[in-house]
């Protein structure tokens, strides 16, 4: 069976992770990768292109980005799902809404089986965000550890088990923390940041989605990707159905560019001009600082165990029917 992820030039340690995870626990599922079959695993990507593979299998996957009638002339089996919402989108049993299969992750070799402490605070932005300047000085300033999602998942991992408290724009970065114990908090920087698939994902775990805005230590970044309406420092809430909601929107209509082609070519030609605008690596620190401070998340761990029991039995269930045919 083929291994379905995310890949991109530029790697995502949540994405990579696939690669890592599943051959170790169901090492039988992928001897034959060629068979016409697909194991869509991690990541937000129902509805993703995935070639000429037929025939797919679902576990843990959750929708957000794609229509998921991009796979309705694919044979689909669906064994679970991330959440809630991707269950509805795809009109399939609520029971099968478990969790994000990163929550086996400690049940592999090749990462921690627990968290340790001392770590300290660690900042994990978007992978996309760490492509704009600042943020290394921001979180200096800040007296905390930078954790580029970029990284490899062994390393990554490894630093996030070992945090005191997680700040988080990379959703894997919040499930990770959340999957070893620590305490974490996530926040926004511009409008690329998919809400519908972190509120899919904290629903199995009883826990609203609150993300703080926080100023990026430069405007480029917002330039391109828009910035949210909301003032920045304001802790937001989403809810099921306003996810559902964000999710259709997304995927109905053309994104509109912030600014003029001509403005973002100014303003990426004059550095000093972002500082004019009120953005810097000292406001981006000052904004982590007091987010640090505020009351962090963490799921229940007896909800955890739950969840990771579950999955795993799903997933040696599904290893077993799939080499029985």
């Amino acid at each position: 069976m083929r291994l379905i992820h995310y890949r991109k030039s530029v790697p995502n340690f949540g994405d990579d992770l696939n690669v890592d995870l599943w051959p170790a626990l169901v090492p039988d599922l992928f001897a034959e990768p060629d068979d016409g079959r697909g194991f869509v695993g991690i990541g937000t990507i129902i509805g993703m292109n995935v070639g000429d593979i037929a025939h797919l299998n679902i576990f843990s996957s959750g929708a957000g980005y794609d229509p998921v009638s991009n796979w309705a002339n694919k044979h689909v089996i669906v064994h679970c799902v991330r959440g809630p919402m991707t269950a509805k989108l795809l009109g399939v049993d609520p029971d099968l809404a478990v969790t994000d299969g990163a929550i086996l992750t400690p049940l592999s070799p090749a990462f921690p089986d627990t968290a340790s402490s001392g770590g300290g605070t660690l900042v994990i932005p978007h992978f996309e965000t760490l492509g704009f300047p600042g943020w290394a000085e921001a979180c200096a300033l800040a007296g905390f550890a930078l954790i580029d999602p970029r990284g490899t998942p062994a390393n990554v991992i490894a630093k996030i088990a070992s945090a005191d408290l997680v700040l988080t724009e990379s959703m894997h970065g919040a499930i990770l923390a959340d999957v070893y114990g620590i305490p974490w908090l996530a926040f926004a920087t511009s409008a690329n940041f998919g809400t519908s698939k972190w509120v899919d994902w904290l629903a199995q775990l009883y826990l609203e989605f609150e993300p703080t805005l926080v100023p990026p230590p430069n405007a480029r970044q917002l330039l391109k990707f828009g910035k949210r309406p909301e003032p920045f420092g304001k802790r937001l809430s989403f809810t099921l159905e306003k996810a559902v909601n964000e999710f259709e929107n997304r995927i109905s209509v053309d994104r509109v560019k912030p600014m003029k082609d001509l403005a973002k070519r100014v303003i990426s030609k004059v550095p000093p001009l972002e500082r004019l605008l009120g953005f810097s690596p000292e406001r981006t620190a000052e904004a982590l600082s007091r987010l640090a401070a505020e009351p962090a998340m963490l799921s229940a761990l007896g909800r955890r165990v739950e969840l990771r029991d579950r999955m795993m039995d799903l997933l040696l269930t599904t290893q077993r029917d799939v080499l029985r045919g």
